[in-house]
């Protein structure tokens, strides 16, 4: 099992945000370097600041389209956060959905163990998961502290569910038996709800301190839904919405071209505009047909099983009434549809409960329905959405238009039209329909990009035909003083030309008319994929979400260097390889990066002495700070929880205290992080170090387990440097590792700091500098032979590197007149380290395989001595002045 593309991304994007938390220890800092790590200002001039909806609690959003995969993600997320707080006894998740129907569907999906979501909380937290409902948890149906204390704990539950306004809310309030053990396990309560017993459940859970994921949270942001939450007294909070409010702290974008290229959703959408609501039923019901020929096809030839459903959104005059959507299915029936393929789906009829549509036994080609099919409601296998509002009113498919965008089997399939979703209207306003369709894309996550206009008709009302009445219509005149429920609009169309046009026979060919929109559809879903491959393909892994793009300033080059520039390619490292499938230009390679160089690492004989004393008093410093709402309560224990920890830790064996610190720190060093290094040798250097340490430093290590396994982590990162290293030099000694000349700098750069007040700059601002970083590069910048200079901001998206045994940014890169390209890095007195002679020695490598036109310094402060290859900036200018 492996996450997607994208998925992995917002993962990482998590991970990235958790480290600025513990980093800073501030709610409001940690959203501010988590986007300036990313070149997106916060604040005035940006995205909003951090918005503090919990006091002392990360509250973040992951912004995400329908089909994108939000449970999914979520349950991925569950680990990183957990491993970013401290070491608990329990690990508790309240997992908050806004309708019974996306409860009941959540509910079965994690406690399915053959399902996707539940075998990613098993794969991370070893098979010890147990998922409950409300119902299970006010009975006590194996859960209590004990379990609670062994497993990690997900709670699904309605948004209703803890509101003391109905009745089923009330008992969460309510003293209970069951849960009375919780009492004496977790003792007094630090936050207590108001009018909740101590044994009440909602108490219970606020005593868990749960992870809340939210999901849906454009549904949670009313007085009483954030009043829930602070109730839950959660250690971190995590939305999950396609469409953000405006206060919500996003921390990770999902963009459609990245869902269409992992084959999740349909698009575009195509949307036709008929000439009546005949024409609207007659060529829905033959574009299904065709979509299911295409379908069929595949199957046979060994693909996956689709039968193509058409959605028919019925819009009453009034209010939803059960005996026109029968005559509505009545019609189509007398105009040949099966009985059999027709299903209601409206607030008050519901014949798809208990339905499963993806099943090759279920007959169901058409669903009628108004806006019943909304969140919680998913079928892939619905392709057309077909309107029969009347030609004079507004179409209103905002609310379903959601509901036909999920890939069928997350795949790309051999025939385009199943690629791609459709809208069949008619309308006399079609801009409205259009701008109505762009809302539903918008309310779904997409935009106005994702959809393509096809046959677009004129909108004189006098040339359209009027609507007939079949022979077989059941319509009459509505009592006196009733709504003319027998004419509704939706049924006014033509009984007799709808089964003349579709017949009964399926192998009949589809009017030349419907091939034509088949091949308008065939053309619009190669022009979207063509598009989003080509934007995909110069995308960087770090690229900004589009979403930002108006939210961040961007700086082109400068039109006196910009051909020269772009025509420049700076080499890079590659490392030769025989796969076929990574050739670049031909020739066999990789790009190299530091994780290349790890094969043949082990920590077997490796020092095993940490020192802990510095480590423990920075969380003691961190643990005695006055408490506020911008600090993360959670991240660090409290003088309680230390005491607690303490003394369950005295009264272990000597043996029981090793052993729980040994798999403590173990859990926390998480082996993904070093996936080149086997488990039982990363386990066997942890029981090393472990066994260093006397009986108060374990006692350190327990209450203070992240500051150790981060001493550890720096000791281990450390080994792994100086071992690439060595695997860097051999690769360069045999020509297994070579320089290619790859890297563009791009048309235009986005920053959060800028700064043009040294002139000669490459682009119109480049990024922030401290005042020895500035003063070197403006003597740079006044020599003659210096055609620009270019800031390089590490981490920015699209940032040069020298890729070796470590990414090595540079500060600056130089241009001179005759065309010699050479990388700076600034240093002064504090920065004559380990990190600087490794750099060093990278830099010189570098501009050694990179050939005569290439150098790279290392400049110190005059007063200041340079290390070994560095240059203190006197001799450096004199250098640069000879270039």
């Amino acid at each position: 099992m492996e996450l997607k593309k994208y998925q992995k991304r917002v993962i990482s994007d998590l991970v990235s945000y958790l480290d600025c938390l513990k980093q800073t220890d501030s709610l409001s800092a940690a959203y501010r370097d988590y986007w300036a790590s990313k070149q997106v200002a916060v604040g005035a001039g940006g995205i909003h600041s951090y918005q503090n909806i919990v006091d002392g609690v990360p509250h973040v959003c992951y912004k995400v389209p329908t089909g994108g995969g939000k449970t999914l993600l979520a349950c991925a997320s569950v680990r990183p956060i957990f491993e970013a707080l401290p070491i608990r006894k329990t690990k508790a998740v309240v997992w908050l959905v806004p309708s019974d129907a996306i409860l009941t569907q959540t509910l079965a999906a994690l406690s399915d163990p053959s399902h996707l979501y539940r075998q990613q909380l098993n794969l991370d937290f070893g098979s010890r998961v147990e998922v409950y409902s409300k119902k299970e948890l006010l009975a006590g149906q194996n859960f209590n502290p004990a379990t609670v204390a062994e497993q990690l704990t997900v709670m699904v539950l309605s948004y209703d569910s803890f509101r003391s306004a109905n009745r089923e809310g009330r008992k969460a309030f309510q003293a209970n038996g069951a849960l009375e053990p919780f009492r004496t396990a977790l003792g007094p309560a630090e936050l207590t709800i108001d009018d909740a017993d101590e044994t009440a459940l909602f108490q219970v859970i606020n005593q868990l301190e749960p992870l809340v994921i939210v999901d849906e949270s454009h549904h949670a942001r009313s007085d009483l839904s954030k009043e829930m939450l602070r109730n839950f007294n959660p250690s971190f909070v995590l939305d999950l919405t396609a469409t953000p409010k405006s206060e919500s702290n996003i921390i990770a974008y999902v963009d459609a071209l990245a869902l269409k290229a992992e084959h999740m959703v349909k698009l575009p959408v195509v949307v036709y505009n008929k000439a009546s609501q005949t024409e609207v039923i007659t060529d829905s019901i033959d574009i299904r047909r065709v979509l299911e020929r295409a379908a069929t096809a595949e199957f046979e030839a060994g693909g996956e099983y689709i039968r193509p459903i058409v959605l028919f959104q019925a819009q009453p005059k009034t209010s939803e009434d059960a005996t026109s959507f029968e005559k509505l299915r009545a019609k189509l029936i007398d105009a040949g549809v099966p009985r059999d393929q027709i299903a209601i789906k409206t607030a008050s009829v519901d014949e798809l409960k208990s339905v499963n549509l993806l099943s090759e036994l279920c007959p169901i080609r058409y669903i009628i329905t108004v806006n019943a099919l909304k969140e919680g409601w998913d079928c892939p296998f619905a392709y057309v959405l077909a309107s029969l509002a009347n030609k004079t009113s507004q179409i209103d498919v905002e609310q379903i238009l959601g509901r036909i965008l999920r890939q069928p089997h997350t795949k790309h399939h051999a025939n385009g039209l199943l690629n791609t979703s459709y809208v069949l209207t008619s309308s006399n306003d079609f801009r409205s329909t259009i701008d109505n369709v762009v809302d539903g894309l918008n309310a779904a996550g997409f935009t106005a990009r994702d959809y393509r206009v096809a046959n677009q008709l004129p909108t004189d009302e006098s040339a359209q035909p009027a609507a007939a009445t079949s022979p077989t219509s059941t319509a009459g005149d509505a009592p006196a003083g009733e709504p003319d429920k027998a004419n509704e609009e939706f049924l006014e169309f033509d009984v007799e030309a709808v089964s003349e046009r579709i017949g009964t026979d399926e192998a009949d060919e589809v009017p030349t008319s419907v091939e034509d929109m088949v091949r308008v559809a065939e053309q619009a879903g190669d022009d979207y994929e063509r598009k989003a491959e080509d934007a995909l393909a110069t995308a960087s892994e770090n690229a900004l979400p589009a979403d930002l793009e108006d939210k961040v300033p961007h700086y082109a080059m400068s039109p006196a260097h910009s051909d020269q520039a772009l025509a420049l390619r700076l080499p890079k490292f590659y490392v030769e390889t025989s796969d076929l499938f990574t050739s670049i230009d031909g020739e066999s390679g990789v790009l190299l990066s530091p994780a290349r160089l790890t094969e043949g690492f082990t920590l077997k004989g490796r020092d095993s002495n940490v020192d802990v004393a510095h480590a423990v008093e920075q969380i003691v410093t961190v643990d005695v700070r006055t408490d506020s709402g911008d600090r993360p309560k959670a991240f660090s224990m409290n003088a309680r929880q230390q005491q607690e920890f303490r003394k369950h830790f005295d009264s272990l064996p000597m043996e029981s205290r090793a052993r729980e610190c040994r798999d403590m720190i173990f859990a926390l060093l998480d082996k993904k992080t070093y996936n080149a290094i086997s488990s039982a040798d990363l386990r066997n250097y942890v029981h090393r170090v472990v066994g260093n340490l006397d009986g108060p430093q374990l006692t350190v290590l327990q209450t203070s387990p992240h500051a150790i396994a981060n001493r550890i982590r720096a000791k281990i990162d450390g080994f792994l440097v100086e071992h690439r290293l060595v695997e860097f030099e051999a690769g360069l000694d045999d020509e297994s590792i070579n320089v290619r000349s790859t890297y563009q700098l791009p048309e235009r750069i986005s920053l959060t700091d800028p700064s043009t007040s040294v002139g000669g700059s490459l682009y119109d601002a480049e990024g922030g500098m401290n005042g020895e970083e500035r003063d070197l590069i403006m003597k740079v910048a006044a020599l003659d032979n210096v055609a620009w200079w270019h800031r390089v901001v590490e981490r920015a998206p699209d940032a040069f590197c020298i890729n070796g045994h470590i990414n090595h940014y540079p500060d600056f890169i130089v241009c001179t007149k005759s065309g010699r390209i050479v990388l700076v890095e600034s240093k002064g007195e504090m920065l004559r380290n380990d990190d600087s002679r490794s750099k060093i020695k990278l830099g010189e490598k570098w501009a050694k395989a990179a050939g005569g036109m290439y150098r790279y310094y290392m400049v110190f402060q005059d007063g200041v001595q340079p290390l070994e290859g560095g240059f203190i900036s006197s001799d450096f200018l004199g250098r640069m002045e000879r270039l």
